[in-house]
């Protein structure tokens, strides 16, 4: 398995992801970086970061770049310590795959993560041609989470909601504590830092992942609860009435938010919902479609200096505070559409009228299979959009359907956007069964 993917480098802990590798890893950025800088590195809860940590920085340090620890803390603690210090950084997550999984995200000094780079690092690490610099003795350790929280408190402003907050074992944990400052009252579950994620197999689809959560919000009658995945850059909302809200509707929602205080650019991904468009436009803003993937949109945010960009994997992007997706950073926005409007969470859902949009995914057994199905089937679509990792084509004016590689686990993804549920279901049941055999 090839561990460097479109998003960022995973794979199997000491399988495809090895402490050796890890090392290599840093010496490779450390070459990179000729030797120079500041580098901030973080981790999550699964039980391989800490040795995969150890090596990285020791072969980061190797060739003389000083590291800056920020030890267990979700993705977006990094992200914002390195753009707010202007120094690179990286997180070590496999974020919603399985506990076995683990990897590398890189981030620049701007805030957003490698693209391009990647490549070179490929290179390096293969290649072994590593420089060798005065080996920085210390690794600085930083308490990142009072800076973070102080700084998006002075963004938001205090709050007063009760919300139930699962964390699914992962390093969000951390992110308890900003929300708190901000005023919030929350019911934690799964919120102790667990090294198997509870037992889950992977966060990603949340189906009864999200059952106890969905409880706990109606018992507690909450004003809504939200899931973080393992590196809590993904933000899963619950309405108060136990409903899992399809992140179309929640980007429609900080849409029609973000626009009536500010014009400009908002983005969304290929596989969210067609309404989007027409919705930005007539509430006076541009819209732009964009490839799927996290590194992707936070380029193009800069790029065009949208002032919001939406995943329908749950990512969402505030680029008036800063270009990266925070899991912590949705929920107070959230919250803080609630206290403007003074309308309940369940109000603001009524408001948006979307199709339905429905994610699956395929097992493919391995990554070379999967892109071989991907390819096989994309030529019986030849009038297709071509989305670099897959197609998407047109049933009518509103539905469609994307076919495509996922990009962290071997698996085929099928998204599709239909008329009403009972024509979802036919659709979900064609096509899948179109990939099914060719598995």
């Amino acid at each position: 398995m090839n561990i460097f993917k479109a998003y960022d480098i995973r794979g199997i802990y000491g399988k495809d992801i090895t402490d050796e590798i890890a090392l290599d890893l840093g010496k490779s950025l450390g070459t990179f970086l000729k030797g120079k800088g500041d580098v901030c590195v973080g981790f999550d809860t699964r039980p391989s970061s800490i040795n995969l940590f150890n090596n990285f920085v020791e072969g980061l340090t190797s060739t003389g770049c000083r590291v800056i620890s920020l030890g267990m803390v979700p993705n977006p603690f990094v992200y914002f310590f390195a753009l707010k210090n202007k120094i690179f950084g990286c997180h070590i997550t496999a974020s919603h795959n399985p506990v076995d999984w683990n990897g590398f995200k890189l981030i620049k000094p701007n805030g957003v993560t490698f693209i391009n780079e990647y490549k070179a690092l490929e290179k390096l690490l293969y290649s072994k041609k590593f420089i060798s610099g005065k080996k920085v003795k210390i690794v600085e350790e930083k308490n990142v989470i009072n800076e973070y929280a102080k700084f998006l408190k002075n963004k938001i402003g205090k709050l007063d909601f009760k919300i139930v907050v699962d964390f699914l074992g992962g390093a969000g944990i951390k992110s308890s504590e900003v929300l708190k400052e901000c005023g919030l009252k929350i019911i934690t579950l799964h919120e102790k830092p667990d090294a198997s994620l509870y037992g889950f197999h992977k966060l990603e689809s949340w189906g009864n992942l999200l059952n106890t959560a969905k409880e706990t919000v109606k018992r507690e009658k909450a004003d809504f609860g939200v899931a973080f995945d393992a590196d809590a850059d993904r933000s899963i909302f619950i309405s108060p009435s136990g409903e899992y809200i399809d992140p179309s509707v929640m980007h429609a929602i900080f849409t029609k938010n973000i626009l009536k205080r500010k014009k400009g650019k908002v983005i969304a991904t290929f596989d969210s919902a067609t309404e989007l468009e027409e919705l930005s436009k007539s509430n006076g803003g541009s819209f732009i479609w964009s490839r799927i993937g996290h590194n992707f949109i936070e380029q193009k945010i800069l790029d065009e200096k949208a002032i919001f960009a939406g995943e329908q994997s749950s990512h969402y992007y505030f680029n008036e505070i800063y270009p990266f997706s925070d899991g912590a950073l949705s929920t107070l926005f959230l919250c803080k559409i609630l206290k403007e409007t003074k309308k309940s969470f369940d109000k603001l859902i009524k408001e948006i009228k979307f199709h339905p949009v429905v994610k699956l995914y395929i097992e493919a057994g391995t990554d070379e299979k999967k892109i071989q199905i991907v390819e096989e089937l994309r030529k019986r679509y030849p009038k297709s959009m071509d989305i670099e990792d897959g197609f998407k084509f047109r049933i009518n004016d509103i539905e469609w359907v994307i076919i495509r590689g996922s990009q962290t686990l071997p698996e085929i993804n099928l998204c599709i956007e239909a008329l009403n549920e009972k024509r979802m279901k036919e659709l979900v049941q064609k096509y899948s069964e179109i990939i099914k055999k060719e598995l």
